[in-house]
């Protein structure tokens, strides 16, 4: 359709005060500011995140922060997470940098609400599920992203299921035109020489670096683009291929990861499952089932049986750091014009990823060796030494580690696709249509080295007796340095995850105007949004016979598959209604109102709706709305086996002095005589029984927002939008760590009958749930969320020095993160996370990043100052943190600084260089104890963790 000019030059002015306003890349802003009335004027629509309607007075009533491609360069960021998730409206997670326990694959979580409450799209279409269901941007090309647009509030109206916390959107560059081939080098340097740590380690004997890293940690890539027209203008095509592969990083290669701390920070910690072996001995001398006599016990040089444990292992230095990848992308995108009424389009994204973890070594972690006599020539003078009674059987837990057959290994290989394709065009002068079908696959084939098998740990330990397995060796754990590398590798086994989801979806809406308005909305007309979506989505995982019989020794209990699949029909409406134009000093007044309406195959039906508005006052322009919004179970949430599982944690009725009282002990199922005698796990992890629930229902969220964009003079631009999330019948579990602390505390039935303590009463020996301890932690619609926040965004560009400075700010203060985990069963365990550290939380108040770049002739100077908040060591019941002394002696994490500089230079007509350095200072990540529960090493995630970060690239564009 044909648009006057003046009209469309009004309209993009005012989308570009409200929209880009409130970016933080000063980048997208020129870009913006800069096109020329002309360019404008080819123009037809303008696409606006947060809405499907296309006009050319669109702007989105919920704030969307933009990035700006130039970002990715300066920042040195060739995966699209290690730049976005730096953002203060997402949660800092780095996938790279987490090891245990890692998803295995980069997402996106917005707000810190879950990766599975935001929305993530590309080009506002949904991206595949990945090996986890949350959805895997790895696919998404660095090289090729145009904008990255962040919206804050609900807008399942609009896009249907997810989208809680808001929507992350990756807009490529389809319209590239000519070659561009970018290649890149990128390290860690730091220096060692933490004296705090060193210390602690050289207590121990322990190794560790110090002084210069040099480089480590080494990522290359190469980026390839081409596009351009083709019949004339009519269509135009873009393809492009990427290859990126970084070193793995280990522990051992920084002295502040050279070892786990303790739980209270103070000393080298570690694993009793260690090198030469530990072992618990029991005895029940009466026969109630109970042991009466219990020993913890080590082998001495000589042979004889000590009255302790040995030395704990160090099982940190073999663990990633950073985790080894490699990566290939390619992917297409073409668009062909036939006429006004018909222009078909086509996109394609494939990735093929290579990808490994690393842990310590496996072994027999307190193996259960049972029914022993003093008379079997296996356990020499052990009854003697020990002063156990000869005529009566004992058992022995054995915990030795598998330091003669290396570390345990996973190994996993992810190929995944997605395809859109589609017909778009006008109907008449008002109307247009989209109409689309997409189809994306994920398969990931995970292979496991290393590990011990359970059924023939025990074989081995008894010297391969008759029935032993085949293949069997003597593991000889009875005398010093008895085992053999060969008898090591007769125990272990090789473990085969394969996983695959899929995702169809058939979307087809009309935009346009609908002839009429208000007579006082100055000549616009009312737009509206008609259409229909259908999406289905599987999921399918199966592992070997032994993964799911659990047993594997480190696993922490069995594999079992998962299969199912969701449909969801849906219809849905939005329109823009226009009230006022001019009157007064209203320069324009519009309100947007949406509703969808789910239909899901398993989890019944759902409403959700939206209301907001957006007017302009001149100098200021304010926006808001209501959204109603709503997820939808996942299959694995449906669908998982209910099995043993591990969490990080503590049980505070465990070791010689428990935290609890002996009557709080007892509410937990504890007998009082085993009070101050229950072994305590040094690695901090316990059993719980999880899985999911066939009878789940969407969980649901009502969020508001309300901002004002003001421009007081010209180039300046300063944004301040407030955001208020409230979700209930949140799909989860209570926790673990919630169940056995307010069981304990409060005694309430409803807790206590979830924790199931063994006969000795630990809650971790063991993966069988007929003879283990563990606590019950299934899936369920419970628990409350209330997030609150303001972001500010400030923009201002001036000329200075013969160049062009461009300074922004996007900072977010944290209000609220309320979290109710037994809302109407236990008040008292809703807690605020806002400002605090503590094993459930880690939310610094305020976050920013801060951007100063100039720009002059061939070349460009950019300063960015990264900032997180300080954060207060209180616990989740308003208590100070005791646990962490190390966090407890400074009060909780001091205020971190991160500068980084970088700079672009044009050589010639056709490259051009980027050399750039993040973390100038080398600053460490902030140090915490174990009680703490570090991501990966001894530090909180979302910090620097490497060190200094060198980049360089070189991109020739023809």
């Amino acid at each position: 359709m044909t648009l006057k000019t003046t009209k469309l030059r009004d309209a993009i002015k005012f989308a570009l005060v409200v929209g880009a306003a409130s970016a933080m890349s000063t980048g997208a802003a020129i870009a913006q500011d800069e096109g020329t009335e002309d360019e404008a004027a080819t123009l037809d629509a303008i696409v606006v995140t947060g809405t499907r309607i296309q006009s050319q007075t669109v702007t989105a009533s919920s704030p969307v922060v933009e990035i700006n491609r130039d970002e990715f360069q300066f920042a040195g960021a060739t995966r699209v997470d290690d730049l976005v998730n730096q953002y203060p409206q997402l949660s800092t997670y780095f996938d790279s940098f987490a090891n245990n326990g890692a998803t295995g694959y980069p997402t996106i979580d917005l707000r810190g609400l879950g990766p599975q409450r935001t929305l993530t799209l590309v080009n506002g279409n949904r991206l595949p599920p990945g090996a986890a269901e949350v959805r895997d941007i790895s696919i998404i090309p660095a090289a090729l992203v145009s904008r990255v647009d962040i919206l804050t509030g609900g807008a399942s109206a609009v896009y249907g299921s997810d989208a809680i916390a808001g929507v992350v959107n990756f807009v490529l560059d389809t319209e590239f035109e000519g070659i561009s081939i970018t290649g890149g080098y990128s390290a860690y340097q730091h220096k060692n020489d933490n004296e705090y740590m060193q210390g602690r380690l050289d207590a121990r004997n322990f190794d560790y670096p110090s002084g210069n890293s040099g480089f480590d940690g080494v990522s290359k890539n190469v980026d390839i683009a081409m596009g351009g027209s083709f019949a004339e203008g009519a269509g135009h095509a873009t393809a492009w291929l990427t290859y990126r592969k970084n070193e793995a990083l280990f522990q051992g290669e920084r002295d502040y990861s050279s070892c786990a701390l303790n739980a209270p920070g103070t000393a080298c910690g570690g694993s009793a499952t260690n090198a030469a072996g530990n072992f618990y001995v029991g005895q029940d001398t009466d026969g109630d089932g109970i042991y009466d006599d219990g020993f913890s016990t080590s082998l001495n040089p000589d042979g004889s049986w000590a009255g302790s444990y040995g030395a704990p292992y160090n099982f940190a230095p073999i663990n990633y750091y950073q985790r080894p990848d490699e990566r290939y992308t390619f992917g297409a995108s073409l668009k062909y014009e036939i006429n006004e009424h018909f222009r078909p389009y086509m996109e394609l994204m494939y990735i093929n990823r290579g990808d490994s973890s690393q842990i310590a070594e496996s072994g027999a972690f307190f193996t259960l060796v049972p029914g022993l006599d003093c008379a079997n020539p296996l356990v020499g003078s052990l009854c003697s030494d020990l002063g156990l009674d000869p005529t009566l059987p004992f058992d022995v837990y054995v915990a030795k580690r598998n330091v003669e057959g290396g570390p345990r290994i996973r190994i996993d290989e992810t190929n995944s696709f997605r395809v859109v394709a589609g017909l778009e065009g006008s109907i008449n002068d008002n109307w247009s249509y989209n109409a689309s079908v997409l189809r994306a696959q994920t398969r990931d084939d995970s292979q496991g080295l290393n590990d011990f098998l359970n059924q023939r740990i025990v074989d081995g330990i008894l010297g391969c007796p008759a029935g032993s397995f085949a293949g069997c060796i003597p593991y000889n754990v009875w005398v010093p340095n008895g085992v053999t590398p060969e008898a090591a590798a007769a125990l272990a086994g090789t473990s085969i995850y394969e996983t695959s989801t899929s995702l169809t979806q058939f979307n087809a809406y009309a935009t346009g105007d609908v002839g009429f308005g208000f007579p006082s909305a100055g000549g616009e007309n009312i737009s509206l949004v008609v259409g229909t979506e259908w999406r289905e989505e599987t999921y399918d995982f199966n592992a070997d016979s032994d993964s799911q019989a659990g047993n594997f020794a480190g696993a922490g209990g069995p594999a079992t598959p998962v299969s199912g699949g969701t449909k969801v029909t849906e219809f849905f409406l939005e329109s823009i209604i226009p009230v006022l134009s001019d009157v007064g000093f209203v320069n324009s007044l519009s309100f947007d109102i949406g509703y969808r309406y789910s239909d899901y195959d398993l989890s019944g039906t759902a409403d959700t709706y939206k209301f907001g508005f957006n007017a302009d006052f001149g100098m200021v322009r304010a926006r808001g709305g209501y959204n109603r919004a709503i997820r939808a179970p996942g299959i694995n949430e449906l669908f998982a086996t209910q099995s043993i599982a591990l969490w990080a944690g503590s049980d505070p009725c465990a070791g010689p002095t428990p935290e609890f009282t002996v009557a709080q002990c007892q509410n937990t199922g504890l007998d009082p005589a085993r009070y101050g005698l229950v072994p305590d796990n040094s690695a901090g992890q316990y059993n719980q029984f999880i899985g999911g629930n066939p009878n789940l229902k969407p969980e649901q969220a009502d969020t508001y927002t309300f901002g004002v964009v003001i421009t007081p003079i010209d180039n300046l631009q300063i944004s301040v939008d407030y955001y208020d999330i409230f979700l209930e019948d949140a799909i989860g579990t209570i926790g673990a760590s919630t169940i056995l602390t307010f069981c304990g505390i409060t005694g309430d039935p409803f807790l206590c009958d979830r924790v199931n303590r063994s006969g000795g009463g630990d809650l971790w020996r063991g993966s069988d749930p007929a003879t283990s301890g563990f606590v019950t932690n299934l899936t369920d619609n419970f628990g409350e969320r209330s997030f609150r926040g303001i972001d500010l965004g400030v923009n201002y560009r001036f000329d200075a020095l013969g160049g062009r400075f461009a300074t922004s700010l996007q900072g977010s203060y944290l209000l609220e993160q309320e979290i109710t985990p037994l809302p109407g069963v236990n008040e008292d365990a809703t807690y605020d996370c806002a400002g605090l550290v503590n094993p459930s939380c880690q939310s610094p108040e305020w976050r920013h990043i801060a951007n100063v770049r100039y720009s002059r002739d061939w070349y460009t100077f950019n300063l960015r100052w990264r900032y997180f908040g300080e954060m207060d060591y209180i616990l989740t019941d308003g208590t100070r943190g005791t646990g962490d002394t190390l966090t407890a002696a400074n009060g909780g994490i001091d205020a971190y600084n991160y500068f980084d500089l970088s700079a672009s230079a044009y050589i010639g007509e056709y490259a051009e260089l980027t050399v750039g350095v993040n973390n100038i200072a080398d600053k460490e990540p902030p140090l915490v104890g174990g009680a703490l529960a570090p991501l990966n090493g001894n530090s909180l995630g979302g910090y620097d963790q490497a060190g200094r970060y060198f980049f360089t690239s070189v991109t020739f564009k023809f």
